[in-house]
């Protein structure tokens, strides 16, 4: 006598989109993306259009003119000449540049402010800046790393002088003590293209 066969369940699949719809969602709220991280800047506020707009003089030593070529080469420009630098030469040099310790006369002029908490001190003057110009074929690695660099400087600037007012490392500073140090050397870097440096 022949064995009659058993049919097998079918599985009742009316609820596989919801069941599938609920994982989409589930995974899309505990998977964490990543993100780009990109170098802290803080804009200038816009200027009122009432405003004049008056050209600002700036000292040529006030200035650190920094170029980096189409072949990922740094110099710093004087009026007189064009100095390579090499990237692990560049924040010792963004450090004394910014700070001027002896009173250099081919680095930035010196004038008392009245910096919060710590009354008046002889620093860098107010109207310095770093220039930072790159041709546009200057590899983005390159860019980032002197960007790095000039953070690296800032960072050793503001742990010095933490240390000399405070006796504290600075990120063991309250805020306003943070504040009052980095309004004695504040950070002052203009970025910009430039597409004809010329070979020499």
């Amino acid at each position: 006598m022949a064995k009659k066969k058993r049919k097998t369940p079918g599985i009742n699949g009316s609820s596989s989109a919801d069941i599938a719809f609920m994982l989409l969602i589930f995974f899309l709220i505990t998977t964490s993306m990543d993100t780009d991280k990109g170098l802290k800047r803080r804009l200038p506020p816009l200027a009122p259009k009432q405003q004049d707009q008056k050209p600002v003089e700036i000292n040529d030593r006030n200035v650190m003119r920094l170029l980096v070529d189409r072949t990922d080469q740094i110099a710093i420009s004087k009026r007189t000449a064009v100095i390579p630098v090499r990237i692990e030469e560049l924040k010792d040099k963004a450090v004394e540049f910014i700070m001027n310790p002896n009173d250099d006369p081919r680095l930035p002029d010196k004038e008392v402010r009245e910096i919060p908490l710590l009354g008046s001190r002889r620093v860098t003057t107010s109207g310095y800046a770093i220039s930072l110009k790159s041709e546009i074929e200057t590899s983005y690695q390159m860019f980032i790393n002197v960007q790095n660099e000039l953070l690296k400087a800032y960072n050793e600037v503001w742990e010095k002088t933490a240390l000399k007012e405070f006796k504290t490392s600075f990120a063991d500073l309250s805020p306003a003590k943070q504040k009052a140090v980095t309004e004695m050397y504040p950070m002052h870097i203009s970025e910009m293209p430039l597409s004809n440096l010329k070979k020499k």
